[in-house]
C-alpha cells in the first residue's frame, strides 16, 4: 500500500508542469532582455542600474518568490538575506523591497523608473515588459 502510494506521489510530481515566472520591467524601460547571469547579478546587487536607471529591486512574498530564488538566482530563504544584509550594512546596496503579490510587483515596477521585479506568466500586462523568462 505504502509503494503504491510513493508511486502515484512521484507519478503526479513527474506530471505536475514546472513554475513559469517572469522577470519584469516598466513597459517604458529601455532595459533590453536579459539573460540568467544578468539577472542574477541584478538579484544580487552586483549590478547597479536597471534600464539606465538606479536598480529598484522587487523581491515578492507570493507562491513565484521559491522557483524564482532558487531556479534563476540561485540563493534562497536566509541565505538570500544574509546576502542582502552584508550589502546593505556595507553601504555597497540599497536594500530590495518586499510586496505581497503579483498585483503588487506589477504596480511597483510600473510605477518605479529603475525597477525589476518577477511575476507568474499569468501576471504580465500592458503595464510591463518581460526581459527575461523562467
Amino acid at each position: 500500500m505504502k509503494r503504491t502510494l510513493l508511486i502515484a506521489a512521484l507519478a503526479l510530481a513527474a506530471a505536475a508542469p514546472a513554475f513559469a515566472g517572469k522577470v519584469v520591467v516598466a513597459a517604458n524601460s529601455p532595459q533590453g532582455t536579459l539573460d540568467k547571469a544578468g539577472v542574477q547579478a541584478i538579484f544580487l546587487g552586483r549590478t547597479a542600474t536597471v534600464g539606465g536607471q538606479p536598480a529598484v529591486v522587487v523581491f515578492q512574498k507570493g507562491p513565484v518568490r521559491a522557483p524564482f530564488e532558487s531556479g534563476v538566482v540561485g540563493r534562497a530563504g536566509a541565505q538570500l538575506a544574509s546576502h542582502w544584509s552584508r550589502l546593505v550594512f556595507t553601504g555597497r546596496a540599497k536594500a530590495p523591497e518586499e510586496v505581497a503579490n503579483d498585483a503588487a510587483v506589477r504596480a511597483k515596477v510600473a510605477a518605479t523608473p529603475g525597477a525589476i521585479g518577477y511575476i507568474s506568466d499569468d501576471a504580465v500586462d500592458a503595464t510591463v515588459k518581460v526581459v527575461f523568462d523562467f
